[in-house]
């Protein structure tokens, strides 16, 4: 998998969205007290709290899961990314992988147990900070995306949104998961090499699972199982292009949203899966996605 995160907005293209006003404000930067981050037990994370926030109220915010190689500090470090939770005016969490690698099911890191590190995390954050812990949307790239997916399929009580790009589940695949069923919106490229949407085996034994039957097991009952021949069929999308399940049982959104790139991700569409799944708070547009909604 790539190194980190992988965004095509430039920063030049993210201050002409973000306007000369936020330009002059002063940069946002980590709140953790000390130079290692924020302590829990199992790790740390980092956290950058939204210059715009409310005076008594609490945000909302983004957890965001880096790639195989990356850190917490590389996550706090993208200005792109940074730019659009300011623009939301919510927090950015960026969580740390032990090792540089994430240790769900599967995964070839077996490091710690993720989902007790990311529950120490979620309140220590609720109770030091002022987020609003039922206003928290997961997302990750590449081996990040691969643990947003399983956080939602194990822990969807304890976040409102997932937004994954670019993985999904590993082999052995879940049997099922822990309902109510989540808002979920995941992001693939169509020419993704690295992680594909039929998933690929690695060395020793370890296989990325396949997108399609990562959505059958989260969503059984057959209301994604058309998508697959659809997008064997389908010319590669020139833009974000979203298929939206129906049927599904619960109102919860499920969302497959396909491009024609590689292995990529773009802050725009963390923004646009928030402004989905959090209405309330989001604005009513995400300046410079190209997005074909279904």
């Amino acid at each position: 998998m790539a190194a980190g995160l992988r965004f095509t907005v430039a920063l030049a293209a993210v201050l002409a969205l973000s306007g000369p006003a936020l330009a002059q404000q002063p940069k946002p930067v980590d709140s953790c007290p000390t130079e290692g981050g924020c302590q829990v037990e199992g790790g740390h994370y980092r956290i950058i709290l939204p210059q715009q926030a409310a005076s008594g109220q609490r945000s909302g915010a983004i957890m965001y899961f880096h790639g195989y190689q990356g850190s917490a500090e590389e996550t706090v470090a993208d200005q792109a990314l940074v730019a659009v939770a300011q623009r939301l005016g919510v927090a950015l969490i960026a969580m740390d992988g032990m090792g540089h690698s994430w240790s769900f099911p599967g995964s070839p890191a077996h490091n710690r147990d993720e989902f007790a590190y990311v529950g120490h995390v979620l309140d220590d954050v609720s109770g030091r900070f002022p987020v609003d812990p039922g206003r928290i949307m997961a997302s990750g790239f590449s081996q990040g995306g691969s643990m947003v997916w399983y956080l939602a399929c194990r822990m969807p009580q304890r976040f409102a949104a997932f937004a994954p790009i670019a993985g999904a589940f590993w082999e052995p695949l879940p049997h099922d998961c822990t309902g109510p069923r989540p808002n979920l919106i995941h992001v693939h490229g169509t020419s993704d090499t690295t992680v594909p949407l039929a998933g690929r085996s690695l060395r020793f034994g370890y296989r990325q699972g396949d997108v399609f039957k990562s959505l059958a097991i989260l969503a059984p009952g057959g209301c994604t199982a058309p998508w697959a021949a659809e997008v064997q069929r389908a010319a590669p999308p020139e833009t974000l292009t979203c298929r939206l399940a129906t049927d599904c049982g619960g109102p919860a959104r499920l969302e497959l949203c396909l491009h024609a790139g590689g292995h990529m991700a773009d802050p725009a569409w963390v923004e646009r899966a928030w402004s989905l799944a959090m209405p309330i708070s989001a604005p009513a547009a995400t300046a410079g996605a190209k997005l074909n909604f279904p």
